[in-house]
């Protein structure tokens, strides 16, 4: 059985969004026939999946180079 609960004892943040980008948010939920906080939820879940995707595989390629004795420079 799913855990179930309803929005509100959800966490909520407000977010400012700049001019005109509500209405990009709307229509492109609406395009896709969603909610726009499906939508936005499903672009933070992306960014932040980007970049612990990105994040591991700057460690493999780290571990690589120091297992073939390469040294990085530090930024």
């Amino acid at each position: 059985m799913a855990f179930e609960y309803g929005s509100r004892e959800a966490d909520k943040f407000v977010v400012r969004l700049p001019d005109g980008m509500r209405d990009q948010v709307a229509a492109a939920a609406d395009a896709d026939d969603r909610s726009m906080n499906s939508l936005i939820i499903t672009a933070i879940r992306n960014e932040l999946d980007g970049r612990a995707r990105a994040n591991a595989l700057l460690d493999a390629l780290a571990q690589a180079a120091e297992s073939k004795g390469v040294q990085h420079a530090s930024a």
